[in-house]
């Protein structure tokens, strides 16, 4: 069973309920959690025959919003429909979550529930964005935002083994998000990150690579830290959200440029999908012991159930697991098999 938190989301749960219903059609067996009532509601409306689906609601008493500080929520609110669905993966209960929900309370009950892959100081967020040719693994997007040198170099690891594994890269290009190519620009952060980075032998880095260039497909993963990489990828989707708009008043304004829009229709088409991150847009949080994916605030239906097929396909595939096992070998702390369930004494009563 894949763990929704169903109440998560700037459009839960009509977004989150009907996401679940499209995936739950293909197979999918998902566990609703959050309000009984507001769910039995939302599925009914949606499709009155839902009962037939893998479908069942876990019934929560509260809800982390968007705007609630993280650590505090997470404590407090332990019958969240957040906190229970991340607890029902570390119970055994179900194999992984999808939270469209606060991402720092993601974070936070992942960290203290799933626990950390031994010798991973901090989880990240990472994610594929479309560049000229190809795709670019970043991490970290917003999980970890005050960091270490050593906590760079380890999301640098996590990029490097996420590619290998997921789409079959043999050394994957790796660069430090920073103001200009050259070794001697950045913050100390960046500075001493790019020291240790340069000292691996078993990874390719790069050097350095400016916000401007992070579409031209010089590097295969951006390694920042959180706090950064959230500003770039959120600049990022503002200004195409903005450069849509844009292009839609001007078609809007003339006959002429309709006809040119109506003829050209295709490319748009195909660039606007790989831009909209209201479609596109979730992310594993990497360094965990369990599956977590994090999908954006404002996801449609459609990008609900792709996260949804997404968390069942890595169930299947046990990807996970041997994730994890090739991530502590960087480290140097290799996990043994029996460690890639949940075994951490933090948890809540």
């Amino acid at each position: 069973m894949i763990a929704l938190d169903a109440m998560g989301g700037d459009r839960a749960p009509n977004i989150t309920v009907r996401g679940a219903l499209s995936a739950a059609r293909r197979g999918i067996v998902i566990g609703l959690f959050g309000d009984k009532d507001i769910l039995e509601a939302e599925l009914f409306k949606a499709d009155p025959a839902w009962e037939k689906l893998p479908l069942s609601i876990i019934p929560c008493l509260q809800t982390i919003g968007m705007d609630e500080e993280p650590s505090r929520m997470v404590m407090r609110k332990k019958d969240s429909s957040l906190v229970r669905a991340v607890q029902a993966v570390a119970d055994g209960q179900a194999t992984a979550i999808v939270s469209a929900g606060n991402s720092g309370a993601a974070l936070v009950a992942g960290t203290l529930l799933l626990g950390r892959v031994d010798g991973i100081e901090r989880p990240a967020l990472g994610m594929m964005l479309p560049v000229r040719q190809g795709h670019l693994f970043c991490a970290d997007l917003g999980a970890t935002t005050d960091c270490k040198p050593e906590y760079l170099e380890q999301f640098a690891l996590m990029g490097h083994v996420y590619l290998k594994q997921r789409l079959g890269y043999k050394q994957p290009r790796i660069a430090l998000l920073a103001n200009g190519h050259e070794a001697y620009k950045g913050s100390i952060l960046v500075k001493k990150s790019y020291e240790l980075l340069e000292k691996r032998s078993d990874i390719t880095f790069v050097g350095n690579l400016e916000a401007r260039d992070i579409f031209q497909g010089k590097a295969d993963v951006l390694v920042c830290d959180g706090f950064a990489g959230n500003i770039m990828l959120k600049t990022a989707q503002g200004t195409m959200q903005e450069m849509f708009i844009r292009i839609k008043q001007e078609i809007d304004a003339s006959l002429w440029y309709k006809i040119i829009f109506f003829c050209g229709r295709g490319i748009f088409d195909r660039f606007k999908t790989d831009y909209n991150y209201r479609d596109q847009g979730f992310a594993p949080m990497l360094g965990l012991r369990h599956l977590l994916l994090v999908a954006h605030g404002c996801s449609s239906e459609h990008a609900i159930t792709n996260a949804l097929i997404c968390a069942d396909q890595l169930v299947k595939e046990q990807f996970l697991a041997k994730y994890n096992r090739e991530l502590a070998s960087y480290i140097n702390q290799p996990m043994p098999l029996s460690q890639t369930g949940y075994s951490d004494n933090l948890r809540f009563s």
